[in-house]
């Protein structure tokens, strides 16, 4: 921006000053000429600048922030948001109970719904399918900044906020988050996903920053498979979880012990996924090649939990070619755990 302006001031100097010269005709010409595309120059770069500045005004880390949402994401963000030095103006929330927690933990006003309201900076932690519906309802000022949270959208479906300068951009925590969990604290560390315009990307940059997550861009048209593998690890994963607690229900013991065994396994599994990365971190009996003990599991399976079969030979069949890349397994012994899944097949 200094640089900017230092040339127009420089280009400012150039056409006004007029030394005392003697000049042909041509030269006069010449000269005229020049002024004229300096005088342009001088013009376009002082809009660019104002433009800047106006946009400037609005990544402010003081100007205030709405949080449409009181769920578990609205929740974690509003309270970060908070708790990191800024200022929460609104909670948008259907439920008076757990939307007057929020506003009052977080010291803003309540609002019933999004319908005719203005704020400078909203961000909406709603379900994906009412996001755009949401958006529609707000009535935006000129220059303001307008925030969904999915992983898995673009930012076609704020387009109902596009008008009048509105700047539109999204930012998805790479974590799982649930109601009742850990909260802001959970998002320490995380990626969070980010896009946006000139003024929204790097506002939800230092945004992600304050709240301390590493932001990374993701192209729009691959947003669906980053989803996707954000889903697999987070919500697919505690599906998984929990059958395999219900599975000690077979064992005479209740859910909550089983969760006792099983989170530890979990956390070390993350840790080792961080520590030692891909393929390093697959183990498994079919990692292992350990023939005899997937053919008790899938006879296990079949008699106690036939609806997890598919499942377990699934996870099973995508842990061989990691094993073989480490050299875990030759080829022939992954033919032969392939085999011992195929042939349990019903």
């Amino acid at each position: 921006m200094r640089d900017k302006r230092r040339l127009v001031w420089s280009t400012r100097y150039s056409i006004h000053r007029d030394p005392v010269r003697v000049v042909e005709p041509d030269g006069l010409a010449q000269i005229g000429f020049w002024r004229t595309c300096s005088a342009i120059l001088a013009y376009w770069l002082d809009s660019a600048i104002n433009l800047s500045d106006a946009s400037l005004q609005m990544i402010d880390q003081k100007t205030s922030i709405s949080i449409v949402g009181a769920g578990a994401l609205g929740q974690a963000l509003a309270l970060g948001i908070h708790r990191a030095g800024r200022n929460i103006e609104t909670i948008v929330s259907r439920s008076r109970e757990r939307g007057g927690q929020l506003a009052e933990a977080v010291e803003a006003e309540l609002l019933p719904s999004c319908q005719g309201h203005s704020p400078r900076i909203v961000i909406l932690c709603v379900p994906d399918d009412v996001i755009s519906a949401t958006a529609g309802e707000l009535d935006c000022s000129p220059d303001s900044i307008v925030v969904h949270c999915a992983g898995s959208r673009g930012l076609d479906v704020l387009e109902s906020c596009t008008s009048e300068n509105v700047h539109t951009g999204s930012i998805h925590p790479v974590m799982v988050l649930a109601r009742g969990g850990r909260g802001p604290e959970a998002m320490h560390g995380a990626t969070a996903a980010i896009e946006g315009d000139h003024v929204s990307e790097p506002w939800l940059h230092q945004l992600a920053c304050d709240l301390g997550m590493r932001p990374v861009c993701i192209p729009p048209e691959r947003r669906a498979l980053y989803h996707l593998s954000a889903a697999l690890v987070g919500g697919l994963m505690t599906g998984l979880l929990a059958a395999s607690a219900d599975l000690w229900k077979l064992l005479e013991l209740d859910r909550s012990t089983a969760v006792e065994a099983l989170a530890p396994m979990v956390r070390e599994a993350g840790l080792n996924f961080q520590k030692l990365g891909v393929p390093d971190v697959v183990m498994g009996p079919a990692a292992r090649g350990d023939i005899g003990t997937i053919r008790m599991h899938l006879n296990e399976l079949r008699t106690h939990a036939p609806h997890l079969l598919p499942l377990y030979r699934e996870l099973a069949l995508l842990s061989i070619p990691y094993a073989v890349e480490r050299s875990q397994l030759d080829e022939q012994s992954a033919k032969d755990v392939r085999r011992a899944l195929e042939f349990n097949e019903d």
